[in-house]
């Protein structure tokens, strides 16, 4: 049984228009208790919605973010933060990045960090913002 630390990304999907389907599937064979997230996301998210006009659109994704099948609702109890030992983990992530020379994104490893320091496998579309790490994109089709 693996625990997934679900990125921005993943979780916005399902309610575009045109979602993955290779994701959606993905979704569907996992048991939502397996399924996490972070209070960063969640922040970059509720961000996302609030900077969009206001209209029709905002209201919508404001009303499906607090609403039952939203993602407050869906990952009550499976709310990851960034705590002392992801800080820790941050910190090794950063610096492992700048020996390499791929200097890597703070937000980013912040969420590499708390899935790591959580036992999670991070499932992210944004391959490239995490390479050489643990991480699984179902968006590709191939998980």
């Amino acid at each position: 049984m693996s625990r997934y630390l679900l990125d921005t990304n993943i979780i916005s999907n399902p309610v575009k228009p045109a979602p993955s389907p290779s994701l959606i599937s993905w979704l569907e064979n996992q048991a939502d208790e397996d399924l996490y997230t972070s209070s960063l996301n969640l922040a970059e998210i509720w961000d996302g919605i609030l900077e969009l006009p206001t209209g029709r659109k905002r209201h919508e994704l404001e009303s499906w973010f607090s609403g039952h099948r939203g993602p407050l609702a869906f990952f009550r109890g499976r709310l990851l933060a960034f705590d002392e030992a992801s800080a820790l983990i941050w910190g090794r992530l950063m610096a492992e990045g700048t020996a390499a020379g791929r200097p890597r994104s703070a937000f980013d490893m912040l969420l590499a960090a708390i899935a790591e320091d959580n036992d999670c496998i991070l499932v992210t579309g944004n391959e490239k913002h995490f390479a050489g790490l643990k991480f699984i994109n179902p968006m590709r089709g191939e998980n």
